[in-house]
């Protein structure tokens, strides 16, 4: 059996998952193709119907999409003028705002919006967002924790997001049972477990964050990125030689892999990924360190 070790050399930068990202801030115009394609039909439907609200509210989405900020502020005020209160504008002009970097704008008009639909989840969730760069961090939690509330089915984007602001702001425990809750209620979404793990990283629980990470191995459908992921943590909490042992365990069951899976591209960049980690960790001294030192080879 062929070693995996000197096949090919590859450099690789993060835990080999791929993230399930679901879009939780733009509603979705009913049509396929380029910007410029799309932007055309709708064109060519106003030239039939020039006072039609809701062709104006798409037109005004794809220019948002497309970062043409000024002419979707200019879309969405025709939209709101033939088709009035069928849209919520309001909130989509305080996205505007807050994209040109206008925030106080921004909070303003979504402020406006949320007197008249107190409970709308995206609403309080850009809110919380604004706030946040305004440095209004607990009102953007208590925000953020609103939206959460009031969204009928939370997608990982935005308890990956809540969760991300609660933890910054000391509220561990708060961010954890979110994620943990999530992971009960949509199943074992790769983007929710990394955040679990980061939260509890981050605070310190190291022995909390294995114990977590030993629980998604069991039902993963593949175990190397959660052992590549334990020999990170290792190495971040300062057990170097745990680390070493860990990357070594990875290379050996890599080694151990038939063939035709030991040989996949993703086997052999991970192979190489441990292999550099070893050698990095064999040129650090004995103490503890305060970051994984393999993020040297990161960069």
């Amino acid at each position: 059996m062929k070693p995996l070790l000197g096949k090919m050399r590859y450099r690789i930068s993060g835990v080999l998952f791929i993230m399930v990202l679901f879009t939780v801030n733009l509603p979705q115009v009913s049509a396929h193709g380029t910007h410029s394609s799309l932007m055309a039909n709708v064109d060519a439907r106003l030239a039939e119907n020039p006072e039609d609200g809701g062709l104006w509210f798409q037109r005004a989405l794809l220019e948002f999409e497309h970062e043409d900020f000024p002419a979707a502020a200019e879309d969405f005020a025709k939209a709101e003028k033939f088709a009035p209160g069928q849209y919520a504008i309001l909130w989509w002009q305080g996205r505007v705002f807050e994209a040109q970097g206008k925030l106080p704008e921004g909070k303003a008009a979504i402020d406006q919006y949320l007197k008249q639909v107190p409970h709308h989840w995206g609403a309080l969730a850009s809110r919380a967002r604004i706030q946040m760069k305004l440095g209004a961090n607990a009102d953007a939690l208590n925000d953020f924790r609103a939206a959460i509330k009031h969204c009928p089915s939370a997608g990982p984007d935005l308890i990956v997001e809540v969760a991300t602001a609660l933890a910054a702001n000391h509220y561990t425990d708060e961010a954890v049972a979110m994620l943990e809750s999530a992971l009960q209620h949509i199943g074992p979404i790769p983007s929710l477990q990394l955040k679990l793990l980061e939260v509890e990283e981050n605070a310190g629980r190291f022995d909390s964050a294995l114990a977590r990470l030993d629980g998604f191995q069991k039902s993963a459908v593949r175990p190397e990125p959660w052992m590549q992921k334990r020999a990170s943590i290792f190495a971040r909490a300062g057990r170097l030689s745990q680390s070493r042992g860990a990357w070594s365990a990875l290379i050996n069951h890599l080694n151990a892999l038939p063939t035709a899976q030991r040989e996949s591209h993703a086997m052999i960049m991970m192979a190489e990924h441990a292999q550099q980690a070893i050698q990095a960790l064999s040129a650090m001294p004995t103490t503890p360190a305060t970051s994984d030192p393999f993020t040297r080879l990161k960069r």
